[in-house]
């Protein structure tokens, strides 16, 4: 790995991770749903994927979601976080691989999925299914907050192809 590559996962980390810290400071998005957040910091790790590769967005993931967990004070969300992460980047990373929709709707699939593999930890951890009654509320702001992280990761992409800056690319010619 180049000293260039972990720089730039570095950065990635950086954003995620402050993406994250503030969301949770904010209040809820949706006071029912107290645990429901836009998960923007998810934006970078989208980018990391499509930049790189699998094993560098997911350690941007399992990164993001152990330091954040640890730090909110709520070591539990670790869990629910790491399962809502791999199945989410394992689903997104397939449907960019097939290349069969645009960011945004990979990135709404994405959120879904994320919220499917917490809802499972849930249900794991309570010995109950009523918690999947959750899952509708919780699927459809997923797939909304993933529409808007990707188009966050979208405009990025395009603003910075290659996770590239101007300066990188002078560089290189």
């Amino acid at each position: 790995m180049t000293a260039r590559k972990v720089t730039k996962l570095a950065a990635l980390l950086a954003v995620a991770l402050l993406m994250g810290f503030v969301e949770n400071m904010l209040p809820p998005v949706l006071p029912v749903l107290p645990y429901c957040r836009l998960g923007l910091g998810n934006a970078a790790i989208l980018l990391c994927l499509m930049w790189f590769d699998l094993p560098s967005a997911a350690l941007i993931a399992v990164l993001k979601c152990v330091i954040i967990g640890i730090f909110s004070g709520a070591p539990i969300s670790i869990l629910y976080s790491l399962a809502g992460s791999a199945l989410s980047l394992l689903g997104t990373w397939l449907l960019l691989k097939l290349s069969l929709n645009g960011i945004p709707a990979i990135s709404a699939f994405g959120g879904v999925l994320h919220n499917v593999g917490q809802v499972l930890v849930a249900i794991l951890l309570t010995q109950t299914t009523a918690v999947a009654a959750f899952l509708v509320y919780l699927a459809l702001f997923g797939a909304l907050a993933g529409v808007l992280t990707g188009f966050i990761a979208y405009f990025v992409y395009r603003a910075i192809p290659n996770g590239e800056t101007n300066d990188d690319r002078k560089r290189d010619f």
